[in-house]
């Protein structure tokens, strides 16, 4: 019996870890291929590697394996890669196969890493199973999808289209994971949920484009017994595979079967979903159930990518008009429902100026609240990815460290790395410094709320665009360099621009807070708030400079200071000349009525206090994080 062994590494699961997630991928793979009667007979499976441990721990317990096979993310290739180095140097004969979504549709990563013996390209079901099979005789020329070496050099076989999933056995309820659980009692499991598999679209940035894959669906019996697996295996988190969740409306019973398995066991507690960018009604009837049994903490998923027509064209994404998701938004915001939107950093065609209107745009639509920014990352397996588009495009990319926030510094033993876009031949590298610089701060002063009240005002009543007025910041930054405020922005650009140059990510740490890994927006609004008297003074100026009434603007700059949650402060109590609380309510539901004027007492109550920095930053600025817990959640009013 050969032995055989597969790897799929937590994105930041080390040993000890509390939480990680079960290696699905792999998990596939094995029930699939032992469904096998040539399998069953000549291998035996001796372990899934999912937790990302000491390298040579897991070389010392291996027992000559005769295949190891690894799934390759973003997140785990250099892991594997190191691993793979070592098995190779101690069993020159084991057998190294790489297959997943960071393996590249050429022989590449055959040419630049020696100890890899065979590539899989595509889902790799079918074709891991027939490796197998083909390894009792050394003879892989008859399997489809590969490129191996040979005495002849390297060869790719033909590709073929993938296989039946409806056919694939469920590797949660044939008992894959039950050991992994069983022997891991101090560790909390999340894990992957996959009804269906493919996309419709073809969006350029996406390696679901080159693939051109209809979807396909796993029938709802085999689903709805993973989900019973999940709540009896007490899984705490899942996450949905899906591209596009809610387009079908057998969706809606999927979700119903996830929130009745959560009320009578407990389980899961959490649940995340790509959700549908066309059946909005769908989606809609989802979010709405998951938000009435706390299932989602992030919402609906109302993504632009970008809002540049040009943009759009080059990356063969057309996305609803604007007033279409204003009166989308409108209807989330007016149910109490949660929904965030994304941008994505680097795409063909965009401009700083195309960009940061963008997010103006986005402010004016109703999005005050959630949005994010994604550096573009060239995927191998994207229609963006290849040759004729960098070239046609002006594509420029630098190797850069991906962190995982809200970790421990300790997480990141073997570095893992992106490919992202810093330049195209429509903006230079500087101009995506200062994208790259703006998003985060407008994230933090609108998203995080640090300034959003005066935004608001200046918009509505003197119609400065978001983006002026959050531009104009930076450039007071520039012009005033001895502030503290000034201090945090250089510190942010050179970051960025470290990142624009490949050189090594910086782990953003806020002390008071431990050894935690934060995101830029984040760390901005944790060092602001930590020195919220100082961070308003040095702001003062460039506020006045708009020429805003005296009480007006005394109204909003006490309003804005007394709103924000900050550790240990429960109750503020102020006295307003203009009903601002209520004038900023109807602007988030994209109904403005004029600021009145209303002498009054506002009574501010965070109804979930902090008592330090560690507890604020991991259930306010993580758990709440896209702006929806950085206010007072309490305000009443008295004449």
């Amino acid at each position: 019996m050969k032995n055989l062994y597969l790897v799929q590494v937590d994105v930041s699961a080390c040993t000890g870890a509390e939480q990680a997630y079960l290696p699905y991928t792999a998990g596939v793979l094995a029930a699939n291929a032992f469904l096998n009667e040539t399998v069953k007979e000549n291998y035996c499976f001796k372990e899934f590697i999912f937790l990302r441990e000491d390298v040579d721990n897991v070389i010392e317990r291996m027992e000559n394996p005769a295949v190891v096979g690894f799934s390759n993310y973003c997140w785990n290739t250099e892991f594997n890669k190191l691993l793979a180095s070592k098995i190779k140097e101690k069993w020159a004969d084991c057998l190294i196969v790489f297959g997943g979504h960071n393996v590249p549709e050429n022989e590449s990563f055959l040419e630049e890493i020696p100890c890899i013996d065979i590539l899989c390209h595509g889902e790799g079901e079918e074709t891991f199973r027939d490796v197998l099979i083909a390894a009792l005789n050394n003879d892989f020329s008859s399997v489809n999808n590969i490129s191996f070496r040979s005495s002849n050099g390297i060869i790719s076989t033909p590709r073929t289209a993938p296989g039946e999933i409806a056919e694939y056995p469920s590797p949660y309820t044939e008992g894959w994971f039950d050991s992994i659980v069983k022997n891991h009692p101090e560790i909390t499991f999340n894990a992957i949920l996959e009804t269906s598999r493919g996309c419709p679209h073809r969006c350029a940035y996406c390696d679901w484009g080159l693939l051109k894959s209809k979807t396909r669906l796993f029938p709802l019996d085999k689903i709805l017994a993973e989900i019973k697996w999940m709540s009896d295996h007490k899984i705490a988190f899942v996450w949905g595979a899906d591209a596009n969740f809610g387009l079908f409306d057998r969706d809606v019973e999927i979700a119903d079967a996830l929130i009745s398995a959560k009320e009578s066991t407990g389980y899961p507690e959490r649940m995340r979903m790509n959700y549908s960018k066309t059946n909005f009604e769908n989606v809609f009837k989802i979010v709405k159930k998951f938000k009435e049994c706390e299932f989602d903490r992030i919402g609906a998923t109302l993504s632009f990518q970008s809002l540049s027509p040009e943009v759009l064209h080059n990356i063969g994404r057309k996305n609803m008009s604007l007033d279409f998701f204003k009166n989308l938004l409108t209807r989330y915001n007016q149910n109490g429902m949660k929904a965030y939107s994304e941008l994505i950093l680097g795409l063909p065609g965009e401009t700083y100026e195309s960009f940061i209107r963008g997010i103006g745009q986005l402010f004016e639509i109703g999005q005050h609240y959630v949005f994010e920014v994604y550096s573009c990352i060239l995927l191998p397996n994207s229609i963006m990815g290849q040759s004729d588009f960098t070239e046609r495009f002006g594509i420029k990319t630098v190797r850069s460290e991906i962190l995982r926030p809200h970790f421990a510094t300790e997480a990141f033993a073997v570095p893992e790395y992106n490919n992202i876009i810093v330049e195209t031949n429509t903006m230079s590298r500087e101009m995506w410094i200062r994208s790259t610089v703006f998003y985060y701060f407008a994230k933090a002063f609108h998203g995080n709320g640090l300034l959003r009240a005066f935004a608001i005002w200046l918009h509505y009543e003197k119609n400065i665009p978001y983006e002026d007025f959050y531009d104009g910041i930076i450039s007071y930054f520039e012009e005033n360099p001895d502030l503290f405020v000034s201090s945090m922005y250089e510190e942010i650009r050179q970051h960025a621009d470290d990142i624009s140059q490949g050189i090594n990510n910086k782990k953003l740490l806020f002390e008071p807070s431990g050894d935690v890994v934060w995101d830029d927006h984040e760390y901005i609004v944790l060092n602001f708030l930590a020195e919220k008297d100082r961070f308003f003074s040095d702001m003062i100026p460039y506020l006045k400079s708009f020429d805003i009434p005296e009480d007006i603007f005394a109204n909003l700059l006490d309003y804005q200071k007394n709103i924000l949650r900050t550790p240990c402060d429960e109750y503020q109590e102020i006295n307003l000349d203009y009903d601002i609380h209520n004038y900023l309510q109807s602007i988030y539901i994209n109904e403005h009525k004029p600021l009145r004027k209303l002498t009054h007492t506002l009574r501010l109550t965070d109804t979930d206090v902090m008592s330090n920095w560690q507890d604020f930053g991991k259930f306010v600025i993580w758990y709440g994080r896209m702006g929806w817990k950085s206010y007072k959640d309490k305000a009443e009013m008295s004449e």
